[in-house]
């Protein structure tokens, strides 16, 4: 995830860009990017030139205390607006294939697809702690705009937003967790993104959970119970697989839905463990974020490898904090999924 990119309602009818491409103007709705993307456009040649030019970025919409995706707009028109801000400046006509796959003709994208990340926000009234139907109707119609040009979609809830321990559902995500411990956290959700996920499957490619959420499922069984993480991470993949690949969500507790309680696919191939690097280790912090330590992880894997319960990859949050506290997650996380490339090209 490079940066994030935020939806701005306009006036202006005309399209414009800015001279440092952060700003693009569409019809009656624009983006703006956290990040200058003339510099990413060096980051990317550098990357090319230097043998990593298959590396994929993803641009990231939402965040905690992030806005949601402005209301009054059809998913059509945001992704119009995205397309547009996503082109390289070298644009020329589009072209597509039998199956309206997108061909770029003299352009690129500079992005290679799109993360949701919308969460909530510290001020527990804030009306962000509350996803509109329209708005994750808007995430569903965006992503299989996305997909179907060709792109990577990708989301990335916080461990409530998508909870394989409950049937339960909610749209708030100002709720409480069920566990004894840490009661005054009003901020998790339950099973909010259940709802894209099950509408718009087909155009979810993966899916990172956040088990380093404040107050998880996860630090409440490693750090207050006592729970070997790599175990955790084994019985995590072994409940889904229990219940069928997945979990049954109760969308019927919102009956502005309209839709009927039901299960929801999570399979290992598009399932992404999503860890803290060394920022969860910070003095601050305490037992409000769980660190799994690198170890823990590659144990936890290979035993997933050899009973075919393995998540499609590993991920972490965030990248300028690599280092920190001697923790090196990129290189760690690398070395334990080459294990399994070197288990496809020899025996073990």
């Amino acid at each position: 995830i490079w940066c994030f990119a935020h939806f701005h309602p306009t006036s202006r009818s005309e399209s414009s860009l800015t001279d440092t491409r952060q700003t693009v103007y569409s019809r009656r709705i624009r983006i703006k990017s956290s990040q200058n993307l003339n510099n990413f456009r060096k980051y990317k040649e550098s990357l090319r030139d230097t043998g990593y030019g298959d590396v994929i970025h993803l641009v990231a919409f939402g965040g905690w205390n992030g806005p949601h995706l402005p209301p009054g707009y059809t998913a059509n028109e945001l992704y119009d607006a995205f397309r547009e801000f996503n082109m390289d400046e070298d644009t020329s006509e589009t072209t597509q294939n039998n199956d309206g796959v997108e061909k770029t003709d003299g352009y690129h994208f500079l992005f290679d697809g799109i993360d949701w990340d919308l969460e909530g926000h510290d001020n527990v009234k804030s009306p962000t702690n509350e996803f509109t139907k329209e708005c994750l109707d808007q995430m569903g119609g965006f992503s299989a705009l996305a997909k179907k040009n060709g792109m990577i979609v990708s989301m990335a809830p916080p461990e409530s937003y998508l909870d394989i321990t409950t049937h339960g559902f909610s749209r708030f995500v100002n709720l409480t967790y069920p566990e004894p411990w840490h009661q005054d956290f009003e901020y998790h959700g339950r099973n909010v993104y259940a709802y894209v996920l099950a509408k718009w499957a087909d155009a979810i490619d993966f899916v990172f959970i956040q088990f380093y959420e404040s107050y998880s499922h996860a630090a409440y069984q490693i750090a207050n119970r006592g729970m070997d993480p790599s175990l955790f991470l084994c019985e995590y993949n072994l409940q889904l697989e229990t219940q069928g690949g997945g979990l049954t969500v109760n969308f019927e507790d919102d009956p502005s839905l309209c839709l009927k309680t039901q299960h929801v696919a999570l399979p290992f191939d598009k399932l992404v463990f999503g860890f803290a690097n060394g920022w969860a280790l910070n003095a601050d912090i305490g037992d409000k974020t769980i660190f799994f330590d690198s170890f823990c992880v590659k144990v936890a894997y290979r035993k997933l490898l050899l009973v075919g319960r393995q998540p499609r990859g590993l991920g972490f949050w965030v990248v300028e904090e690599e280092g920190k506290h001697g923790i090196e997650y990129a290189k760690d996380l690398n070395e334990i999924l080459d294990f399994e490339r070197l288990a496809k090209t020899e025996a073990f």
